[in-house]
């Protein structure tokens, strides 16, 4: 398959770039474009045969259900078979934006996008470029659109590394802004149940809600494929035996210093810089630049355990990656 790359304004994208890409879309292909968090893998959410390109393209498991991607408030009733007063408080407060709900699914989605259960999670992304796509569209089944188990997409050259040839288009309107994907809430529950830490933190939807959501992020679930081995050092002392370790060992090294503890000259070693604030985090982008300079090891410097917000998202991202600390 040869795969169309548009580039596309990330605030005004063409009227006529975003009607051929719906008519893809409507045609049951896939098209990867951005969100406000990472790139997605797009498919019409209503087309069971459409959905399955997506398990293909990514090789991901079809036990792992799939987001649904909306661009108005009416569509949730056509996805969703009732919605919680809470999950409807949520929308309203932090729709659009990177937070996805699982609610009760309708009859009207397919067993594919939900892995054959009861809910679907639901997510409208802030993105002008996503919902104008999903406004012409309709909604869209739409995973992160690289390879099942390798770090998100935060750059159409990430999703053309990994989904070339795979997939029908992209819409390449530049980096993403967040660069973690959406927070994850299960409301189908008697409690409120945080399933993924990302792009709204814990403490402002227990503040909206004012109560306490129960976090049951899964500890054993799979780790990110990365060509570079990724440790994170709980201690500057750690820090430096680690990669004193590796470089003798005539391994090409690397740290990634971050913004919130203090940076450390390291002979022989290479630097990166993790950025975190409420804007954003780069650690994607870190990773995936790792891989391309043929870095062996890198060696994440400590982060705070005070930190909170998107960086708990941020650290959550890294233990994926390093499967340990150090």
């Amino acid at each position: 398959m040869d795969t169309v790359y548009w580039q596309v304004d990330p605030n005004q994208p063409s009227d006529q770039i975003i009607q051929q890409a719906a008519r893809l879309l409507k045609d049951g292909e896939l098209v990867a474009f951005p969100t406000e968090t990472v790139y997605g893998l797009g498919a019409d959410a209503f087309s069971a045969t459409a959905v399955g390109k997506i398990y293909a393209a990514k090789n991901r498991p079809p036990i792992n259900p799939l987001l649904v991607h909306i661009a108005r408030l009416d569509q949730v009733t056509q996805l969703a078979s009732e919605v919680p007063d809470a999950a409807w408080l949520l929308m309203k407060r932090f729709w659009p934006g990177p937070l996805s709900l699982i609610v009760p699914a309708s009859s009207a989605v397919p067993g594919i996008v939900t892995a054959h259960g009861s809910k679907v999670g639901l997510r409208m992304p802030s993105h002008p470029v996503a919902l104008a796509l999903i406004e012409e569209a309709g909604p869209l089944a739409a995973p992160s659109a690289n390879l099942s188990g390798r770090p998100s997409p935060t750059t159409a050259q990430h999703v053309k590394d990994d989904l070339h040839g795979r997939i029908a288009a992209v819409l390449d309107a530049g980096p993403t802004g967040l660069g973690i994907e959406s927070t994850v809430l299960d409301m189908t529950g008697s409690r409120i149940r945080l399933l993924r830490s990302g792009g709204i933190s814990h403490t402002e939807l227990e503040r909206v809600l004012e109560q306490d959501i129960v976090v049951s992020t899964a500890e054993n679930s799979p780790h990110y494929q990365t060509a570079v081995q990724v440790l994170l050092a709980e201690s500057d002392n750690t820090l430096l035996q680690i990669t004193s370790q590796y470089l003798s060992q005539g391994k090409r090294v690397a740290v990634v210093h971050n913004n919130l503890s203090p940076a450390h000259k390291i002979d022989g070693v290479g630097v990166f810089k993790l950025h975190v604030d409420q804007q954003g985090a780069d650690v994607y982008q870190i990773m995936r630049e790792a891989e391309r300079q043929q870095i062996e090891v890198l060696v994440f410097a400590p982060i705070p355990k005070t930190a909170e917000g998107l960086t708990t998202a941020v650290v959550d991202r890294i233990y994926k990656a390093s499967q340990k600390s150090v």
